[in-house]
């Protein structure tokens, strides 16, 4: 399996550029800092509700495609927005969901995704385009599916499982209200 910071180098090469990506409180928002373009959204302190941040963006911003990173953790804390999700189904939204089955960043607890069929139960939901990736090393298998959640034309959600170890990130240096400056500031223009 891969490491999380590894799928968001892969990412990286499949984005166009202006995408609004909503990236989860934690270990995610500062690998994104490091590796994707700025700026984004990244949450402090706001456990579960990236998925409800990145609807309000789809909504918001109709033309463009919002991407949600987020971990198992997260999406899990997040369900209930995920209700809306479906019943809304925005066509530019794209969720992925990198998995380490872990709370990383609070202390390495487990989450109970191991005990989730996460295809089943987004698709539950009554999300169609939803697909997982457990155990699989092949970059070129996991670019083709990047691919696959962003080049398609309605709500999709990928899932990734991952190694638990990625190397410790910085925190974000900026501060929240640079955060939120500088985001407004790149969706207005």
């Amino acid at each position: 399996m891969m490491k999380g910071h590894e799928i968001i180098v892969l990412l990286e090469k499949t984005l166009k550029g202006d995408e609004l990506i909503v990236g989860s409180n934690g270990n995610i928002s500062r690998q994104l800092f490091h590796y994707l373009p700025r700026p984004q959204v990244y949450l402090r302190g706001s456990m579960g509700l990236p998925m409800a941040i990145g609807l309000g963006l789809a909504i918001s911003q109709p033309d463009r495609k919002v991407i949600v990173i987020t971990g198992d953790g997260n999406f899990l804390m997040g369900l209930g927005s995920m209700a809306t999700i479906s019943s809304i189904k925005p066509s530019n939204l794209r969720i992925l969901i990198i998995d380490n089955e872990l709370y990383a960043t609070t202390g390495g607890q487990k989450t109970a995704s191991s005990s989730i069929d996460y295809e089943t139960m987004i698709r539950g939901l009554g999300i169609k385009a939803a697909k997982s990736i457990h155990n699989n090393n092949n970059e070129q298998i996991i670019q083709e599916k990047l691919n696959w959640l962003l080049k398609g034309d309605d709500l999709q959600i990928l899932h990734i499982k991952v190694q638990p170890s990625d190397p410790p990130f910085e925190n974000i240096p900026w501060h929240p209200k640079k955060i939120k400056n500088e985001f407004l500031d790149r969706i207005q223009t």
